[in-house]
């Protein structure tokens, strides 16, 4: 049973949601494959293939590293619901505005990524944001910005999510997205994550499923200290020694190495890794 609230409407809902039936469909125009054999569209054609609740997980299961950043439009909501629709979890990163408000956005920085906005995210006013546009990674249609409420509306408890916040997030933040998810009931629907551990126990004293996300070499902490702090999944970079993955296994953690280029690539990961981040899950 689902435990999130009803949808707060948010003025940019619709506008979201029809660019990003448009593209879809320049995505299906440009010959990307992997993607038209899902048949992507609107969301509203079909059920989320994905799962509801963490609890329903089966494993390998594949996270869609910020919404499918090599086919879409990097933590654009075309991406994130296009994830959800084929069965993978949208995983997407949270930064703060001026003003406070959380937005999906990996870099600290608008540069890389956004039209019309440049400089860090922290220095960008709501009007900026709301402004700007997201590259499409092969060239095609721009996308509209994401804040963590919009994402929300559309997605939350309707699937299993994977946000992360960021490092430079304070305490204070950490709490304020988190008061986010409690307000809308989430608990059983997202795994989130961060590098910082204090964050990391904080979400998982908070109640949430917590992935603490580290390197290609083993923590400082320990991994009794790691599951003292309620920590069930990591999130170690795919360059870690395969050996020192098996250790993470052993000790009982959910693991789920980041980033592979395609899902092709999480099948030839051992059959006891619980999950895999990949910038491509529809290319097996």
């Amino acid at each position: 049973m689902n435990t999130h609230t009803a949808k707060i409407t948010s003025p940019r809902s619709s506008t979201i949601l029809a660019a990003a039936v448009l593209t879809a469909a320049v995505t299906l125009g440009t010959g990307v494959s992997a993607a038209s054999a899902h048949s992507l569209g609107s969301p509203s054609e079909s059920e989320f293939g994905a799962p509801d609740q963490v609890s329903e997980l089966e494993f390998p299961t594949t996270i869609s590293h910020r919404g499918g950043a090599d086919v879409y439009p990097e933590e654009s909501m075309e991406g994130l619901t296009a994830s959800a629709k084929d069965g993978f979890l949208p995983e997407m990163d949270i930064q703060f505005l001026e003003d406070g408000t959380p937005v999906l956005i990996h870099d600290d920085t608008a540069d890389r990524t956004l039209n019309g906005a440049s400089g860090p995210i922290r220095d960008l006013s709501r009007e900026e944001w709301d402004a700007a546009t997201i590259k499409h990674p092969q060239g095609g249609e721009p996308a509209e910005t994401v804040t963590l409420d919009e994402a929300l509306d559309e997605l939350g408890g309707e699937v299993v999510m994977v946000p992360e916040i960021k490092p430079g997030a304070t305490s204070a933040e950490v709490d304020q997205v988190l008061d986010v998810f409690d307000e809308r009931g989430l608990k059983d629907s997202l795994i989130v994550q961060s590098f910082d551990f204090e964050a990391a126990e904080t979400i998982a004293e908070r109640g949430y499923t917590s992935l603490y996300l580290m390197g290609s070499t083993l923590p400082t902490e320990s991994f009794d200290e790691i599951s003292d702090a309620g920590i069930e999944w990591v999130g170690p970079s795919k360059n870690l020694p395969t050996r020192d993955l098996r250790k993470l296994d052993k000790a009982g953690f959910h693991v789920a190495p980041y980033t592979l280029a395609t899902a092709k690539d999480g099948h030839r990961l051992p059959g006891w890794i619980d999950g895999y981040f990949t910038d491509d899950a529809w290319t097996n």
